[in-house]
C-alpha cells in the first residue's frame, strides 16, 4: 500500500479489489451503531491502515463465500 501524505496526515489506500464492473453503484448506510463499537473499529482500522470501506466489503465477501 502506498501512503499519500496530505496536510501532515497519512491517508489509507482506497481498495480497488471491489471496483464494480458496471457504472451502477449502491450506497449502503448503517445507523444506530453503538458509539463505543464504532470508535473501536475506527481506531483499529486506522492503526492497521485499512479503510472502513475495504474492511466492510471484505467482511461481506468472506461471509458470502462461506
Amino acid at each position: 500500500m502506498i501512503a499519500v501524505y496530505t496536510r501532515g496526515m497519512a491517508k489509507r489506500g482506497y481498495s480497488r479489489e471491489f471496483t464494480p464492473q458496471t457504472d451502477r453503484r449502491i450506497k449502503f448506510d448503517i445507523d444506530r451503531i453503538p458509539p463505543t463499537l464504532f470508535e473501536a473499529v475506527k481506531a483499529k482500522a486506522k492503526r492497521e491502515g485499512i479503510s472502513l470501506r475495504a474492511l466492510t466489503l471484505q467482511l461481506w465477501k468472506d461471509w458470502v463465500s462461506k
